[in-house]
């Protein structure tokens, strides 16, 4: 599991004081960078497409303390795969997160398989929740 530290900027709060929800698929989207890197180590293009995003918002998240974004793979096919993701602030899991991409040839626009060495990296990081 990959675990990414992240500080909260002020202008990513809201009316109410708290982290808005606009905010919360960028931090996501730092946290799988490391899974990215799998395909292609400097981001420039790792044939990858996002074709599902699920968040569930469980607590507020506040301004002033940094929260945890930890990502895991949770399942993986022959061309696409799910992974588990959850944003922690001080010991409290505050979102759970879960992403669907495919392995994609932008040239036929269809999903191709994932590569054996990317298959084998991502099983590394198969966790159970």
């Amino acid at each position: 599991m990959f675990k990414k530290a992240i500080t909260p900027r002020i202008s990513e709060t809201n009316m109410t004081r708290h982290i808005g929800h606009n905010a919360i698929p960028v931090w996501l989207e730092e946290g799988y960078a490391d899974i990215l890197r799998l395909f292609n180590p400097d981001l420039s293009d790792p044939g990858l497409i996002m074709v599902n995003l699920n968040v569930d918002f469980l607590k507020e998240i506040f301004l002033g303390k940094d929260v945890e974004v930890r990502t895991g793979v949770k399942k993986i096919g022959s061309s696409s795969f799910v992974l588990y993701q959850e944003i922690h602030q001080e010991g409290r899991l505050c979102v759970r997160a879960s992403t669907t991409f495919v392995h994609f040839d932008y040239t036929t626009h269809k999903p191709v398989p994932i590569p054996a060495s990317a298959y084998d990296m991502l099983k590394a990081h198969l966790t159970h929740s």
